[in-house]
């Protein structure tokens, strides 16, 4: 009897093997089946990826949604109780003028209540769904003070050096009639006023802040990809975070910085330490435009503060690649398929993450003034 009858098949056939399920492989002699497994390892890692990827970029916009519903939920008694003047709304100028109808130190502590719940639910999601316990990813640990200075100094060097180019590049694109700006919420006054809105902007962000990008998003990618994909994907997030043209590319390249600190250091504090600098900076600089009627003696208070922190950040760059070398600049590396180029095209083409891309690209325009 032949056996191929119990199969409808009438007779052997030596073209056809048991890998026509997959299209059909054409003489089994030449075929290179190691080759084939390579081709099937790179697919399953790229889902992998991918898996890994979705549940990140879900997180992310589940927070767009939260801190949406949640301003209207805050802003709501606000209206009732008089926070809200809506005499000063425009429909013509609805983006500035929603601004300027809540006073500026209100809406300083929305955005530090939005940015805690927000980006708590964020990191607690991302670790939660990709199986990764929280004390795998927070790093919280003693590290060796002296270096740890000098790494923070020379992180805050690089970091003014980007936002020294930033506004070169601002400048030039001026001249084309391109005003790449920030919202301006208003002057807060006050001695309380001024002190919440120093927590807001320069203590709240960079602890949930860090949680989230150099704890959640950093650790999680680290644990399964090693150490550079980890840094970039936490860097572009976090740029992408700040949804606007003037903040995302420093805070991209700022991100770059903070995860290789974090990963150098073992542990999250180092970071939090030059993110609240960074930011307590930008809050000075801030009060003194609104103090400082000269712009002469502004350019230089400011300019001098840059200049300590570059030249700073020189000095003791140099003391660390003296004594480690290139050890500095070398990364853990986890076994894989895919290249690192392959790893990171997987991230950011898998379908929350595309989403994520484009709410942030059309916040990015909303917030943009031509």
């Amino acid at each position: 009897m032949n056996n191929y009858h119990h199969y409808g098949n009438t007779g052997y056939n030596p073209n056809v093997s048991a890998y026509a399920g997959y299209g059909g492989v054409p003489n089994l002699n030449n075929f290179d089946f190691e080759e084939y497994n390579k081709k099937l390892e790179i697919q399953r890692e790229k889902d992998t990826v991918k898996k890994m990827s979705n549940r990140i970029g879900l997180a992310l916009v589940l927070f767009q949604v939260i801190i949406s519903v949640l301003s209207v939920v805050l802003i709501i008694p606000l209206i009732f109780n008089g926070g809200i003047d809506l005499s000063k709304y425009s429909y013509d100028d609805p983006f500035g003028s929603s601004l300027s109808i809540i006073d500026p130190v209100t809406l300083y502590l929305l955005n530090g209540v939005l940015c805690l719940v927000g980006f708590l639910f964020v990191g607690i999601m991302i670790t939660r769904t990709n199986r990764v316990r929280l004390d795998e990813v927070i790093l919280i640990r003693r590290t060796n003070i002296a270096d740890t200075v000098k790494m923070v100094i020379a992180g805050m060097g690089v970091v003014f050096v980007f936002n020294i180019l930033l506004a070169l590049m601002n400048f030039h694109l001026s001249l084309f009639g391109f005003e790449n700006k920030m919202p301006d919420y208003g002057e807060v006054k006050g001695l309380t006023g001024n002190l919440l809105y120093f927590a807001a902007v320069a203590v709240v962000p960079p602890v949930i802040e860090e949680f989230v990008f150099r704890g959640a998003v950093l650790g999680t990618v680290r644990k399964f990809y090693g150490d550079t994909l980890a840094i970039t994907v936490s860097a572009v997030l976090f740029g992408f975070a700040h949804a606007n043209f003037i903040q995302t590319p420093v805070t991209f390249l700022t991100g770059l910085v903070l995860g290789w600190l974090t990963v150098k250091t073992g542990s999250m504090i180092p970071a939090m330490i030059l993110h609240f600098i960074n930011n307590a900076v930008a809050v000075i600089s801030q009060f003194m435009v609104y103090h400082i009627e000269s712009d002469t003696l502004f350019t230089i208070i400011d300019g001098s503060i840059s200049g300590v922190f570059v030249i700073g950040g020189l000095i003791c760059a140099m003391s660390l690649i003296k004594k480690y070398g290139n050890k500095l600049f070398i990364f853990e590396k986890k076994e894989s398929k895919l290249t690192f180029s392959q790893q990171l095209k997987a991230v950011f083409t898998s379908a929350w993450m595309i989403v994520f891309t484009v709410i942030t690209l059309l916040t990015c325009l909303t917030t943009a003034s031509l």
